[in-house]
């Protein structure tokens, strides 16, 4: 039975929420079913739906300690369309009327709102489905966007009212809108994708070739903000599965934002400066997998929420990074670090600096690295070969104050003074080396 209306098949949604659903199925007896939509004109579906809709999930890493390999088969595909090809196929499938959610993750489509005379992009083309349904007096919707964009089901929302008013849909739409259930959702599982160095040995073990395997880390986390009868759909707690309802989705996002991706971001510099190119190689480094945890420990957690909870998620991510299954390079982390700097870095500088009256050495010492990465014509030469700086135009200047104006617009007045105090003080003593 098609309950679920996806669009999306890329890696992630069918590694993370189609593998939930499988599991769901399993461990409950539902018999969830999933109609795929491909929300742009070139992609996987057709080698999808060719294979059945039954593909494998590989996941691996650490498990209280304990390293795992799973080789798990989802099957909960039943049909599909590329809407640019049959749209028709896609409004008749939004309106079964078994369907109780829909789910996304877009990618290059993405949640965005553009003046148009007719659907052309996944919020519009949800438009006119939720639509179809209220002429004919279909059930409401439950409504889960996995995209990574802050406070997803509300934009999403957003762009469907906007598209509603431009083809002036009667007011009863809005009424059948408001009865939909739209949620904000985080989504945290790091999916690399099909795992071509190990394909051939999976397909042995299978016993045939599967195109459309995938793989992510054993670790999952989906948090979930909204009306609480999503747990009655899709019944993720009695299938044990990571996923929590909370009421507090900001607490999350910031969470993972200052701890997971703070880290990343902190130690680009002090790793591809020291001649480390890879993320395990840093955590697992004698030196410098202490000073990555001091950083999460000491000083991201303490500024951030220095509770039980909060520095048992930083120890899951911190085994995240030894994954030998992972090669994770600090050079794609390093793209755009500019932005990255002041989004990851900045609210533990602050907050740290507010709470304790002093720098986070750590934090601090990441900074003057990434100073030290910036200071150069654009391409900086590094013991594992020359990195060119994506964002290099960006620098409101070469000396340092500039450069941390640039990391941290508008930072305080005494904060900055001080933050400039110490790089010097940090960059001074490298050189005496």
């Amino acid at each position: 039975m098609i309950t679920i209306l996806q669009f999306g098949e890329g890696n992630f949604i069918r590694a993370f929420f189609d593998w939930m659903v499988q599991k769901i199925n399993e461990k409950t007896g539902a018999k969830n079913e999933v109609f795929l939509v491909q929300p742009i004109p070139e992609g996987r579906l057709e080698n999808i739906l060719k294979a059945g809709g039954k593909y494998h999930v590989l996941l691996r890493g650490y498990e209280n300690g304990e390293y795992k390999e799973i080789l798990d088969r989802v099957e909960v595909i039943k049909d599909g369309v590329n809407p640019f090809k049959n749209y028709q196929k896609l409004l008749k499938a939004g309106k079964i009327p078994e369907l109780k959610v829909v789910v996304s993750n877009t990618t290059e489509a993405g949640i965005f709102y553009r003046k148009m005379e007719k659907a052309e992009n996944y919020p519009s083309m949800l438009t006119e489905i939720l639509y179809e349904r209220f002429k004919e007096n279909l059930p409401p919707l439950c409504i889960l966007p996995l995209e990574l964009i802050e406070n997803n089901g509300d934009k999403l929302k957003e762009c469907i009212i906007k598209y509603a008013k431009d083809w002036e849909y009667p007011d009863g739409f809005f009424d059948y809108l408001e009865s939909c259930k739209f949620y904000n959702t985080l989504v945290d599982r790091i999916v690399p994708g099909f795992p071509k160095d190990i394909a051939e040995e999976i397909f042995k073990k299978i016993g045939e070739e599967d195109e459309n395997l995938t793989s992510g880390e054993l670790f999952h986390l989906f948090v979930i903000q909204g009306d609480p009868s999503i747990f009655e759909i899709l019944p993720f707690d009695k299938a044990g599965l990571n996923v929590i309802l909370t009421d507090n989705l900001k607490f999350y996002r910031e969470r993972k934002v200052r701890i997971l991706n703070g880290c990343h971001t902190s130690m680009v510099p002090v790793g591809l400066l020291n001649g480390i190119e890879y993320v395990r190689d840093f955590a697992e480094h004698e030196k410098f997998g202490k000073w990555l945890y001091e950083l999460a420990h000491d000083e991201i957690v303490r500024a951030f929420s220095d509770n039980d909870e909060t520095h048992k998620y930083a120890d899951e991510v911190l085994q995240r990074f030894k994954n030998p299954a992972l090669k994770h390079s600090l050079r794609s982390i390093a793209l755009n670090s500019i932005s990255k700097m002041n989004t990851r870095v900045r609210p533990t500088l602050e907050d740290y600096y507010r709470k304790f009256g002093k720098l986070p050495p750590r934090i601090t010492e990441g900074i003057a690295h990434m100073v030290e990465l910036y200071d150069c014509d654009g391409i900086k030469e590094l013991p594992g070969g020359p990195l060119k700086l994506s964002d290099f135009g960006e620098l409101k200047g070469r000396d340092t104050e500039s450069i941390i104006e640039s990391f941290f617009p508008g930072l305080d007045e005494k904060l900055k003074k001080e933050v400039l105090t110490s790089i010097e003080e940090i960059r001074k003593a490298w050189k005496q080396r």
